[in-house]
């Protein structure tokens, strides 16, 4: 049913939409106990939304890239790559096969990851990644507001970056006659009419996206900054890069009490007023989202990295200056019949990475889909039942670890508001890459699991490691890792040029008022296929999070390939204006 129901899928360009008649047995996902589910058989294609029962269920799926930080050279390589199997090289994607089962880095994070534990286990300092990074303020005038920092965009985190259509310009013969400019803020309007949106809704103009840009997806911060028109001058004004123009935008309008935005990103900082205009996902529009325009940009963390904008996915409670989050708008205006997103992020492929919007796709992943309440709405925070490495469990309250025992646990829900963010969480962020500890905490992890030779790797040396969860069906489930999935390897000089095996852990605090937490990054969502459900939305509290075990096979990579396949190449858009790019070839 499923297989032929998929035959009558209508796909569009650029991201992708999928409309598919509902098989009839595909109903909600399952929560039933397991996490691993290696032994399942191969499952047929289906495209299973969280709660819709009939009629048709739509799907939106952005390919994304992930940028490791091996420069963009790198980067075009592997697109190139990903092309060329699309034209039918099938040995194309054979070069992102490892000779080893660890976790693949790109050099310049195993050296940014050996120092960093190099300098806290010397003492040296702790890093306060994102949730800490350098007071951020909203300032408007003299009056400045403290807001939550949102991504730290440091050299260790990798990026998973797409495009995304900002604004709204008059297609060639679209039937539109606009007005001029009035000011330097202003933007064109429709002649005899007021309202743009109100027009272009109603079909007397025709329009497309004013631009396309390339910014990361999100889901540890809140706020959206775009690269525009306004800036001049330093990375967001290179030729290579695109800038949303409001100038040309039917849609832009000036917020009444829009406020000039500093936002410190790590070792970087934009600022840039507020501004608010239409954001295009493929087919789906979200109408008047409220974001910052990026005027200038200073830090050489931004000439590293080859973006343009950040989309937030958390929650309102992190918004500067309450603005409405780009999914709240989603839900506000029932842009999807499910509001859900899920991501899925490939082993060894930095090109074959995608968020899908509206669903899940079992395609991806094998065995149930557990869910799991988000518990503090503020991040993806969900309830951490327990931490074990063997047979060694961490106390939160006491500071160390127990031998393990059978565990118990009472839902948060039932105690006070602060024994429910005493209660130890998982954070789950797209935007920081590794596992994360706390200051204690992550000391007592380095030295069950220390880094070194990856001949010295064993199950004795270096146990699973499990995080076990509590499900919204009531039941514990257990996520556990072996060494070569929580473990990267590098070229180790003092190893005698033999591989060099890094724990991935990175030591964060998290704010008091969200701690004790753990992160689970991108490491883990590469295992871990997930989920970011709102349910109905009328609440923060319907939120939940799902995960089932990641599938990294061909089958995957087809149905990626089937998605996507008319999705803008990254090739053809940055290979022809970079010079660093040189030539690539598949």
């Amino acid at each position: 049913m499923a297989a032929v129901a998929l035959r009558n899928c209508l796909f569009a360009t650029a991201v992708v939409q999928v409309l598919c008649d509902r098989p009839d047995n595909v109903g909600p996902l399952g929560n039933s106990k397991g996490t691993r589910g290696n032994g399942a058989q191969r499952r047929q294609p289906e495209l299973l939304p969280g709660k819709r029962q009939m009629g048709q269920s739509v799907l939106h799926v952005t390919r994304l890239h992930r940028y490791d930080h091996a420069g963009l050279a790198a980067m075009l390589q592997a697109e190139t790559l990903w092309q060329a199997s699309l034209n039918g090289n099938s040995t194309a994607l054979r070069t992102f096969k490892q000779r080893h089962n660890y976790v693949h880095l790109s050099e310049q994070q195993s050296k940014g990851l050996r120092e960093h534990h190099q300098e806290v286990l010397a003492g040296g300092g702790m890093d306060r990644g994102r949730a800490e990074v350098n007071d951020s303020f909203l300032r408007t005038g003299h009056r400045k507001t403290r807001a939550r920092p949102v991504t730290s965009l440091k050299r260790l985190d990798s990026q998973y970056v797409g495009y995304i259509g900002v604004g709204t310009a008059p297609a060639e013969g679209g039937n539109c006659v606009t007005t001029d400019p009035s000011s330097f803020m202003d933007a064109p309007r429709l002649v005899d009419d007021e309202d743009s949106s109100s027009a272009i809704e109603h079909g007397n103009c025709q329009v497309t996206e004013q631009s396309q840009v390339m910014v990361v997806f999100d889901t540890g911060s809140t706020n959206i900054w775009i690269d525009s028109d306004l800036c001049t001058e330093g990375p967001c004004a290179k030729p290579d890069r695109h800038r949303y123009n409001h100038k040309k935008s039917l849609t832009y309008k000036v917020p009444v009490h829009g406020l000039d935005l500093h936002i410190q990103f790590g070792t970087g900082e934009v600022t840039g007023p507020q501004a608010i205009d239409d954001f295009h996902v493929g087919p789906l529009t979200v109408k008047q989202q409220t974001f910052g325009m990026i005027q200038t940009e200073q830090g050489s963390v931004f000439e590293d990295i080859p973006l343009e904008g950040i989309l937030g996915l958390a929650f309102k409670k992190m918004s500067a200056n309450g603005v409405m989050p780009f999914f709240d708008n989603i839900i506000n205006q029932k842009v999807l019949d499910d509001n859900q997103f899920s991501f899925y992020f490939n082993l060894h492929n930095p090109a074959a990475n995608a968020i899908l919007w509206g669903g899940a796709d079992r395609n991806f992943f094998t065995g149930p889909l557990h869910y799991f309440k988000v518990t503090d709405p503020f991040y993806w925070s969900i309830d951490l039942v327990s931490f074990r490495i063997g047979d060694k469990e961490w106390d939160f309250d006491k500071g160390k670890w127990k031998k393990n025992m059978n565990t118990e646990f009472a839902p948060a829900a039932t105690g006070s508001l602060m024994e429910q963010q005493q209660t130890p969480k998982a954070i789950v962020d797209t935007g920081t890459t590794f596992f994360t500890a706390a200051d204690g905490l992550f000391e007592k992890i380095m030295d069950e699991l220390p880094s070194g030779c990856c001949e010295q790797v064993n199950r004795t040396t270096h146990p699973n490691m499990i995080y076990t969860l509590h499900s919204t069906d009531g039941n514990l489930v257990d996520f556990e890792l072996t060494n070569n999935e929580y473990m990267s390897v590098s070229k180790g000089e003092d190893c005698k040029d033999q591989e060099y095996c890094s724990t991935d852990f990175m030591k964060i605090n998290i704010p008091a008022e969200h701690s004790p937490a753990m992160v689970l990054g991108e490491v883990f969502l590469r295992h871990f296929y997930s989920v970011f459900d709102r349910g109905t939305g009328e609440s923060e509290s319907t939120g939940r999070v799902g995960f089932a075990r990641a599938v990294h096979d061909g089958a995957a990579l087809e149905r990626l390939q089937a998605l996507t396949q008319n999705a803008a190449s990254y090739t053809k858009i940055y290979g022809s204006k970079n010079p660093e790019a040189g030539s690539v070839q598949p």
